[in-house]
């Protein structure tokens, strides 16, 4: 008896430290996904630039998962899953470089609030918290398209002095142009939506730009004023063509004609 209950001392102690394990490695999860993914994802509050992640756990397997956050850019040729979020998203999801050990603590994390394949729920695990509520929605004014047209420029620095976006970028908008190097933006607002464009403003996690602004974020402000102008973009693009050009050009035919029956009876 006596060897019996100093086996299940030890079979308990080790469950206790089991449990323990599981609980820092959720805790360091959850600090991962704040750091890495919660500009993009939510967890309960919708989709941003990328998809809500409620409930993400039980729907694909912890290796799928580790798969998609440590090589996103190899599993889209292969996986059809992936290339139908890309598709849905307008983007690929960009690799971040983390490490295979970092990706299980966020997968850890997302788990903790849905049960396992076995029906219970892995050792340790938190419950995740849901996200914040989204801000209410943005409203466009004169003021923050001027500034959101001077940042985008550079006619107007950023505060942490980053590069302005016209340097990469292009925008279908009055008064900007734009480079060739990156995306165009044009189509961003209508593909992310509100929140994903400012989370993805507000995280900037791309490879090359993640190096260009790893020390110079945007601000609050900054970021406002830029969603307002990828939102008024996304407006133009969606409102029909002005008709004043098309009856300018009827005007002209008009006067041609008009100056040719003019020039014949003066033969």
């Amino acid at each position: 008896m006596a060897c019996l209950r100093i086996k299940l001392q030890h079979c308990l102690f080790a469950l206790v430290l089991l449990a323990c394990a599981g609980t820092a490695r959720a805790d360091a999860g959850k600090e991962l996904f704040e750091k890495q993914c919660a500009s993009c994802h939510s967890i309960g509050g919708g989709d941003g630039a990328g998809p809500d992640l409620k409930d993400v756990a039980a729907k694909r397997t912890p290796e799928w998962l580790v798969g998609i956050i440590t090589q996103p850019d190899k599993l889209t040729a292969k996986d059809p899953a992936q290339a139908e979020l890309v598709k849905k998203f307008g983007m690929e999801m960009p690799n971040l470089g983390v490490s295979q050990d970092d990706a299980r603590k966020i997968v850890a994390f997302l788990a903790g609030s849905v049960p396992a394949a076995s029906g219970a729920a892995p050792p340790g695990a938190g419950e995740a918290k849901p996200a914040e509520a989204p801000k209410a929605e943005l409203v466009v004014t004169k003021e923050l398209l001027s500034t959101g047209v001077a940042l985008f420029t550079g006619r107007t620095r950023f505060a942490k002095r980053g590069a302005p976006c016209l340097s990469c970028h292009a925008l279908s908008y009055p008064g900007v142009n734009g480079g060739t190097l990156a995306a165009d933006l044009s189509g961003a607002y209508a593909r992310m939506g509100e929140n994903g464009v400012r989370g993805a403003l507000k995280s900037l996690s791309f490879p090359v730009m993640k190096r260009i602004y790893a020390e110079r974020p945007l601000s609050e402000d900054e970021a406002t004023a830029l969603t307002a102008l990828f939102k008024d973009a996304a407006a133009k693009k969606e409102t029909p063509g002005d008709p004043y050009p098309l009856a300018g050009l009827g005007f002209f035919a008009l006067c041609l004609v008009a100056a040719l029956m003019f020039k014949r009876r003066t033969k």
